[in-house]
């Protein structure tokens, strides 16, 4: 009979035992739960939480505009007309990881009024409802990432709902230059405001480099004043030029105790990116589905279900056994799209751009 040597069983007070025995048999059964009592799966809201999908820049270092995307789904908020730090997907990263993503402040830039930088990620509301923001039941959510900058001192963040006009700053405090350290944040749910609980934006969680006065508020609460990016005093390291800040491992999940970054595959952290942002390159081709005397259309199916039908951009291909764009796209949805070229001669796609981000 084969047996196993249990050293120490950790107990909390439950209204069941957590591990049974039975006499007669001598089977255990164990009652398991999760530390925060969610579920032991899927329980990182955010995609790409460890920066290893870079579908659009692959690890090229990219001076960052407003609304721009760097590595999947993580878009960055720079308000000034011209870029004030870059951004790029790095393989140096604390044990355990093998990317993150690196910030670097291009200048020592004083930051105006209305103002904001920095780095964050729109989380589906499809994926948030639950939480029951907006209401009494709103529940508590736990934020934690790891982090290295240059500098060293008190940084924050937020989150925030779609429009704006609720925004939870929180800080962190970085006491080692350039050494990797990992951080947890605990937010209360927000009881009020409007929170989107369709395709929208549910919840959106910012990672700051710096913000003015009137787009700040008093860490640890809920404001109600609108573009409350960043906390009260918060360093700005857009403000000193070259300083550094990286962030991996990064995790929201509910409940107030923060659990062990939940790795996923490369194929599943692919395709949940898929859902906002894919693209063809030249190693894609399609053949003919439809033609006429004077067109050809050929369907396309995109790999996962997209979010919304997507704007489709940089479409290009072979018209007539020469390179040329189609004519235009038809009968797009979030499932496949047609292009469509005015020409009945021989026509193939072999690259192009979708996205349905928030």
């Amino acid at each position: 009979m084969s047996e196993i040597k249990v050293n120490s069983i950790k107990g909390v007070a439950a209204s069941s035992a957590a591990i049974s025995i039975n006499n007669t048999d001598g089977t255990c059964t164990a009652n398991i739960t999760s530390v925060n009592g969610g579920q032991l799966s899927n329980r990182n809201l955010l995609i790409n939480g460890d920066m290893q999908i870079s579908q659009r820049n692959g690890t090229s270092s990219v001076a960052v505009v407003n609304n721009s995307f760097t590595v999947d789904r993580w878009q960055a908020v720079n308000d000034a007309g011209s870029s004030k730090f870059s951004v790029q997907q790095v393989t140096d990263a604390p044990v355990g990881f093998y990317n993150s993503l690196k910030m670097t402040s291009t200048s020592a830039y004083t930051i105006p009024s209305n103002e904001v930088y920095g780095i964050g990620q729109k989380i589906e509301g499809l994926n948030t409802n639950w939480l029951e923001f907006g209401s009494s039941d709103a529940k508590t959510i736990t934020i934690s990432f790891f982090v290295k900058s240059s500098l060293t001192g008190t940084f924050g963040g937020s989150v925030l709902n779609s429009d704006m006009t609720r925004g939870f700053p929180w800080t962190y405090t970085i006491s080692s230059a350039d050494t990797w350290e990992r951080k947890t944040v605990t937010v209360s749910g927000s009881p009020d405001g409007t929170w989107s609980t369709n395709n929208g934006t549910g919840i959106r969680v910012h990672w700051s480099m710096g913000a003015n006065a009137n787009r700040s508020g008093t860490a640890g609460q809920w404001s109600t004043a609108q573009y409350t990016f960043h906390p009260t005093g918060a360093t700005n390291v857009v403000s000193t030029n070259g300083a550094t800040l990286q962030i991996t491992g990064c995790q929201v999940e509910e409940g107030s105790v923060a659990t062990d970054f939940e790795h996923r595959s490369y194929a599943q952290e692919l395709a949940s990116c898929q859902r906002y942002y894919h693209e063809l390159d030249a190693t894609n081709w399609f053949n003919l589905i439809e033609k006429g005397s004077t067109y050809r259309r050929l369907r396309y199916e995109f790999p996962v279900t997209m979010r919304a039908t997507p704007t489709v951009s940089n479409a290009a291909g072979t018209n007539n056994g020469s390179n040329g764009s189609p004519s235009g796209t038809q009968h797009g949805s979030t499932k496949k799209i047609t292009f469509h070229w005015d020409s009945p001669g021989l026509v193939y796609l072999n690259t192009a751009e979708f996205s349905a981000e928030l």
